[in-house]
């Protein structure tokens, strides 16, 4: 029997002052997530808190080389063929929303993301026009 990966994905606040000393509180989180068996990070790579989440689990890479920071694009910029993937990343992946309306695009992949992870670490203090709250609210669905 094969077994499965284990993911993780983020949401929380695209603001610095929303995630103001998280950092040891989510490196705690993690390294109980990778001692569960999770080994893949799934990284929108849109704000302040994601931010937070991929250096922790680029920190976190080098005792556990094992596990994989994946980044989720929303779009590529321009022309796809030149899109360049930061060489910390060990893959990225596109979900079908190329033809959606760009402010259509952030809500469709953040529920993308949910319905592809088995687990949402969050970070959200504020839930007025949030859009990390209201990607919570789906998950809670």
């Amino acid at each position: 029997m094969l077994s499965k990966d284990k993911i993780v994905a983020f949401a929380g606040h695209r603001y610095e002052w929303h995630c103001i000393r998280i950092e040891d509180k989510l490196l705690q989180v993690l390294k109980e997530l990778i001692h569960k068996g999770y080994t893949i990070f799934y990284d929108g790579n849109y704000g302040a808190f994601d931010k937070k989440c991929a250096s922790a689990v680029l920190e976190l890479k080098h005792k556990y080389p094992h596990i994989k920071l994946i980044r989720i694009l929303t779009y590529y910029h321009h022309e796809k063929d030149k899109y360049e993937l930061p060489s910390c990343y060990d893959g990225s992946l596109l979900p079908e929303i190329e033809e959606l309306h760009y402010k259509q695009k952030i809500v469709k992949r953040n529920e993308w993301i949910v319905d592809n992870c088995d687990i949402l670490v969050c970070h959200i203090e504020e839930t007025y026009k949030s859009g990390a709250y209201r990607t919570l609210k789906y998950a809670q669905k």
